[in-house]
């Protein structure tokens, strides 16, 4: 018996998820509404973020890039502009708009994922960068830091910084059967009011891997239901996504990673995908709540 098969007889109906999605065209047509309304976004976003706030929100800045605010805590997760990958959006300042970060903190150097240009805007800001040591060398080459504002971490080293207590791990990247391992961290953060887990790029959905963190506030579960598999009716990995993410028993799921500009329409996850896992998620756990955060607009926790 399959994996669907299986979850199938748990409630999780697969197939009715509905995979009926729109062709390039919509895709591109995304891409030109945000590009087109990119600086009005980013700005009443930059307003929003600063502003004092008695909750917990997050704003997706690209397609897996965040900046969160945690009751005045402020932070930023593979902090990337449009225009790092999207040649043709306007350019921001984030040397001036960025310079309330407390910390970053880096996952892995894959393009959409680093913004060298934007990481040099804030290098002067107050912020305090987490880097993992596979990263170390690359930021190190085009980083010059005024003042030593920069943790070095490997897996398992837990640090504090500005009152959150954040675990970096090892993010199984790597597809299975590849033979060149992809480095990646995931993080779990723990302010005084939430635990945010936000495990990355995640390829080998082995349930194991996020066992130890049950009960997070929240998981931010990247869309990746299998290679060139984004137009498929049942695509492959869909079972073993749910299944991964459903083992840590989160008190949210936030789906992230769609609309990835620079991938081709079968490699490109969007709205439709999120709201069919949605539905999947639902049928597992009814007080599972679920979220998928709107370009440059506030998301609570």
């Amino acid at each position: 018996m399959d994996a669907n098969m299986r979850l199938r007889e748990q409630g999780l109906d697969l197939i009715n998820a509905n995979f009926n999605l729109p062709g390039r065209h919509n895709i591109l047509a995304k891409r030109k509404s945000i590009v087109s309304g990119y600086t009005k976004l980013w700005d009443v976003m930059i307003r929003e973020w600063r502003a004092p706030r008695i909750t917990d929100a997050v704003w997706l800045i690209y397609a897996a890039s965040y900046l969160f605010n945690t009751r005045g805590l402020k932070w930023a997760v593979d902090p990337v502009s449009l225009g790092n990958l999207v040649p043709e959006a306007p350019a921001i300042d984030a040397g001036r708009d960025l310079n309330d970060l407390d910390f970053v903190l880096l996952t892995h150097d894959h393009a959409d994922h680093t913004d060298i240009g934007l990481w040099n805007q804030i290098k002067d800001s107050r912020c305090h960068w987490v880097v993992p040591a596979h990263m170390a060398e690359r930021f190190f080459d085009n980083m010059r830091l005024k003042r030593p504002r920069c943790s070095v971490v490997v897996p398992e080293q837990k640090i504090m910084l500005a009152g959150a207590c954040i675990t970096p791990f090892d993010a199984p990247h790597t597809p299975p059967g590849a033979t060149n391992k992809i480095n990646a961290f995931g993080y779990l953060v723990e302010t005084a009011n939430g635990s945010y887990l936000l495990p990355g790029d995640i390829r080998a959905y082995d349930p194991l891997c996020l066992e130890r963190f049950k009960g997070v506030s929240a998981v931010f579960a990247h869309v990746f239901l299998g290679r060139a598999a984004a137009r498929d009716f049942n695509p492959p990995l869909l079972a073993a996504f749910v299944k991964f993410y459903l083992n840590c028993h989160p008190k949210k799921i936030v789906l992230a990673h769609l609309y990835e500009f620079a991938r081709q329409p079968e490699d490109c996850w969007l709205a439709e995908h999120a709201d069919a896992l949605a539905r999947v998620f639902a049928a597992a756990d009814h007080e599972l709540a679920i979220v998928t955060p709107e370009w440059f607009k506030e998301t609570l926790l």
